[in-house]
């Protein structure tokens, strides 16, 4: 059977001994590392154990090094140092870096947006944000994630902030010889688009008061596949009217009818592991701030 070198490698055992080393006291030791005088013994008497010589000698209340500590005295010093620098600049890395979960949607057109006006708000211009512009409802988390952004119904779960309100609205291409406001007639005769969970015969009601039968339909798995089959001629499409916005202010998608669908809105929330990351919790009040400016 293999072993393994993080296994074997007496970490805390050594760090004692450093620390004995430097400050010359268990007792000392042991109040810098957080742990009883006899936690050091321990580990004293273990690491000497593991290497077959002695390690410290008893000099009244204090301990000094053994011949055959002496002589790595100052090379186990630096590497603790080294090894205490590099988790120090872990830990800042960690406190500057965010990994957001989101829907395809608000990450693809607002939240992308922000990130500079979110680095601004939180003082600190080299954050790192990690994005997974994939949430799906009922998925499960990320164990990375430190916020989740997601598309939910009217009542919020405990911990949900709603960020803002979603709607669906009907669209087209531009080079499309569909007439707007459009008829239910003209729909029936088209191949209509729609994300998974976006209804033509809801929209239907909302637009025209009635539903029919609509015969031809493409169903995608995801709104950002819809947005893209619309733009290239596919078909008429139900689409979020975030998704649609720039592609109606660039004049490449035409709103079909101003009938929209309320689909709920938009909530963020903290993970467990944000809830133990301040930074998180300061990038959670920030976006909030951001999406009631209309940002």
């Amino acid at each position: 059977m293999s072993h393994s070198l993080l296994r074997d490698l007496p970490l805390l055992e050594l760090l004692a001994l450093e620390a004995c080393l430097r400050l010359g006291s268990l007792a000392r030791a042991a109040d810098e590392l957080s742990v009883t005088p006899s936690a050091i013994s321990h580990r004293i008497r273990q690491l000497e154990g593991t290497l077959g010589v002695d390690l410290l000698e008893r000099r009244g209340r204090g301990v000094v090094p053994t011949e055959a500590a002496a002589a790595r005295q100052s090379e186990l010093s630096a590497l603790v140092a080294d090894f205490r620098a590099a988790t120090g600049a872990l830990r800042h890395s960690a406190q500057q870096t965010l990994h957001i979960d989101v829907t395809p949607v608000l990450g693809a057109t607002w939240l992308a947006s922000q990130l500079p006006a979110l680095r601004r708000a939180l003082d600190l211009p080299a954050l790192q944000v990690e994005l997974s512009a994939t949430r799906l409802p009922t998925a499960p988390v990320d164990p990375r994630t430190d916020i989740l952004i997601e598309l939910v119904a009217a009542s919020r779960a405990p911990g949900q902030i709603r960020l803002f309100g979603a709607c669906i609205g009907a669209y087209v291409s531009a080079s499309s010889p569909l007439t707007t406001p459009v008829t239910l007639a003209d729909l029936q005769t088209r191949t209509l688009l729609r994300q998974t969970v976006v209804d033509w015969a809801r929209w239907c009601v909302e637009a025209f008061g009635q539903s029919a039968p609509l015969h031809h339909g493409v169903t995608l798995d995801d709104p950002l596949s819809a947005l893209e089959a619309c733009l290239a001629g596919g078909g008429p499409a139900l689409l979020s009217t975030l998704s649609a916005a720039p592609y109606l202010d660039s004049g490449h998608l035409r709103q079909l009818h101003p009938a929209r669908i309320d689909a709920g809105h938009y909530a963020i929330s903290l993970t467990e592991r944000g809830q133990l990351k301040p930074l998180a919790r300061r990038a959670v009040d920030a976006l909030v701030a951001l999406a009631g400016a209309g940002r």
